[in-house]
C-alpha cells in the first residue's frame, strides 16, 4: 500500500513538473511573440516616419527653388537635424548637395562639342587625388583604372588602366562594370583604390556618382574639389575670403564667383545651383532604427523626384 502511495506521489510530482515546464515554455513563447510583434510594429512605424521625412524634404527643396535660383550652405535644406521628436521616438539626419563633389561619371559621359572634354575631367580628378594626404597612397595614376571600370571598352588606359584581364586574376575573379558608376562604393573594386582612400573620399563627400554630367556648386563644394578644377590648384587670398563668407553670402551667379571667387578659368565646370541631393536620415521609434538614403533630382521646373532610396532596418 505504501509502495502504491509512493508511486502515486512520484507520478503526481512528474505531472506537476511537466505542467510547469509546459507553462514556462508557453509563457516564453508568448513573451517572444509579443516582443517580435512590437519590433515589427516599431520598424514599420519607423519606415513610414522615414517616408514622411522624405516627403518633407521634397517640399523644402521645391520651396527653396521657388524662392531663389542659387543654393548655399545657409539655406534650410542644408541645416542638419540632430533631434526631431516624433511619436515614440526621434529623427536625425541631413541633406547632402551632390553638386559639392566631383562626379565620377563625368569621366565617361562627357562628349566633345556638348560638354568640356573628358580629358579635362581626368586631370581634375588627378589633381583632387594628389591633394589628399600622402599616407592614403592616392596616386593620380589610378584615374586610368577608374575610367576603365566605367567605360564601355576593354582597352586599358595608359599607364595604370585595368580591364577584365586584370580583375579575372583575382580570387575570386570578377569583371569591370563597363558602365557608369551607380554608387561610389564601386570604387572599392577598382584597382589601386584602398579602403582608406575610399573612406576619405566618402566621408568628406569628395566624389559622387550621378547619371549625367554635372557641374560643381561653388557655394557648397569642398575647398579641395574647387581647387582641383583649376589648372593652378592653388588658393588665392580672394578665394580664401570667398570660402569664409559663402555661407552667409553665397555667390548668386557664376559671374559673381568669376568676379569675387579668385579662381579664374573654371567657369565651364561650376554652377551656383544644384539639382541632385541625397537624404541621409535615421529614425528611432521604440526599439527600432531605420536608416534612410534617398537620391533626389530637382529639375529646373516642376517638383523634385526621388530617383532611388534604400533603407536599413534594425
Amino acid at each position: 500500500m505504501r509502495r502504491h502511495r509512493g508511486i502515486a506521489l512520484i507520478t503526481a510530482l512528474l505531472v506537476v513538473a511537466i505542467a510547469t515546464l509546459a507553462a514556462t515554455a508557453l509563457l516564453g513563447s508568448s513573451s517572444l511573440s509579443i516582443h517580435r510583434t512590437a519590433a515589427l510594429r516599431d520598424s514599420e512605424q519607423g519606415w513610414w516616419v522615414a517616408r514622411g521625412v522624405e516627403s518633407w524634404i521634397l517640399g523644402i527643396l521645391e520651396k527653396d527653388l521657388r524662392e531663389n535660383q542659387y543654393d548655399g550652405l545657409g539655406e534650410a535644406w542644408a541645416l542638419p537635424v540632430d533631434y526631431l521628436p516624433v511619436d515614440q521616438g526621434f529623427v536625425r539626419g541631413q541633406v547632402i548637395d551632390l553638386h559639392r563633389c566631383f562626379n565620377l561619371n563625368n569621366l565617361v559621359l562627357a562628349e566633345k562639342g556638348k560638354t568640356p572634354a573628358t580629358e579635362q575631367y581626368r586631370k581634375q580628378l588627378e589633381r583632387l587625388l594628389a591633394s589628399l594626404p600622402s599616407e592614403l597612397q592616392a596616386s593620380p595614376a589610378i584615374v586610368g583604372a577608374i575610367v576603365d571600370w566605367a567605360d564601355a571598352d576593354q582597352q586599358p588606359t595608359f599607364p595604370e588602366g585595368a580591364e577584365d584581364n586584370i580583375y579575372l586574376q583575382h580570387n575570386p575573379p570578377y569583371r569591370t562594370a563597363d558602365r557608369p558608376f551607380t554608387v561610389v562604393s564601386e570604387l572599392l573594386a577598382v584597382r589601386g583604390v584602398t579602403p582608406a582612400l575610399y573612406e576619405e573620399l566618402r566621408r568628406r563627400h569628395l566624389v559622387c556618382a550621378l547619371p549625367e554630367v554635372t557641374k560643381v556648386n561653388v557655394n557648397t563644394a569642398d575647398e579641395q574639389v574647387l581647387l582641383a578644377l583649376s589648372e593652378t590648384a592653388q588658393p588665392t587670398p580672394q578665394f580664401t575670403q570667398f570660402l569664409e563668407r559663402r555661407k552667409d553670402q553665397p555667390a548668386q551667379s557664376v559671374a559673381d564667383f568669376s568676379r569675387d571667387g579668385g579662381l579664374p578659368g573654371i567657369e565651364p565646370y561650376i554652377t551656383v545651383s544644384s539639382q541632385y541631393f541625397q537624404i541621409q536620415g535615421e529614425v528611432f521609434v521604440g526599439s527600432s532604427r531605420v536608416a534612410l538614403y534617398s537620391l533626389i533630382r530637382r529639375p529646373e521646373s516642376g517638383a523634385p523626384l526621388v530617383l532611388a532610396h534604400s533603407a536599413d532596418v534594425e
